[in-house]
């Protein structure tokens, strides 16, 4: 049984640390070079009761006119999940991208939502038998509330990275074998109806179209609408009709 507590993979000749270092430059080429700025290696792995495998983040702070910084995990990809990656297994990471207008207390604490979003994606692969493809959502409720604070979304959709210059979704690092990035974005009950209705062929294909990336943003609009491929049950459109009635009454 391989080791995920420790920095190796199942197989001998796919050494941790060669792994990272395929990552990192992967990561300097498609945006800029990360640094490590949250580590589990000296932490909690091992030490206590928290399950999955040790994660780091990696973080590419913003450049030039790129004002946004980037966050990737490293360590979810120590253990390859069976299954072929097009199907939701495979070796994969988890990024988000995070705006950064130069409030240094706003931006860092942004900054830390999305690296602590990542990683727990990025453990939550391990815990349980989630599906990471194309559209698949997550929700941790029947009744889901704001995944964030001040935010209208309650669940995530997973989409390939777009931000990044192309060919950033999928790092071949050996023969047959590669690591697959996903973002977990967060998306709006409206939304979350409609990947129900549709499938999630259909949602990852809506919210590409409706230009949605894996930028944070708490105030986007629903993209759950007949333009883009996902209109929504007719019984979800006269409740939207009927609320403001309700409120004056």
């Amino acid at each position: 049984m391989p080791d995920i507590w420790g920095r190796q993979t199942e197989k001998q000749d796919l050494p941790g640390d060669k792994l990272r270092e395929d990552i990192q430059l992967h990561l300097t080429r498609k945006l800029d070079e990360p640094h490590i700025a949250f580590s589990d290696e000296a932490g909690w792995a091992g030490r206590t009761k928290e399950p999955g495998p040790p994660v780091d983040v990696m973080v590419i702070p913003p450049e030039g006119e790129r004002r946004f910084a980037y966050v990737c995990t490293f360590g979810s990809s120590l253990k390859k999940k069976p299954g072929d990656a097009a199907l939701g297994g495979g070796r994969m990471e988890f990024v988000l991208a995070v705006p950064q207008r130069g409030d240094p207390q706003a931006d860092l604490k942004l900054l830390n939502l999305a690296a602590n979003t990542v990683r727990q994606f990025a453990k939550l692969v391990h815990i349980q038998n989630i599906r990471v493809a194309p559209g698949q959502t997550v929700q941790f409720s029947k009744s889901p509330k704001p995944v964030f604070e001040g935010a209208n979304q309650v669940g995530f959709a997973f989409m390939a990275p777009r931000l990044p210059n192309d060919g950033f979704h999928r790092l071949r690092i050996a023969e047959g074998d590669s690591v697959t990035f996903w973002a977990p974005v967060p998306i709006c009950r409206e939304e979350l109806d409609a990947g129900a209705m549709h499938g999630a062929e259909r949602l990852a294909a809506g919210l590409e179209h409706a230009g949605v990336t894996e930028m944070l943003h708490f105030d986007r609009p629903s993209v759950a609408r007949r333009a883009h491929g996902l209109g929504r049950p007719l019984l979800a459109r006269l409740k939207d009709l009927a609320r403001p009635v309700l409120r004056r009454t």
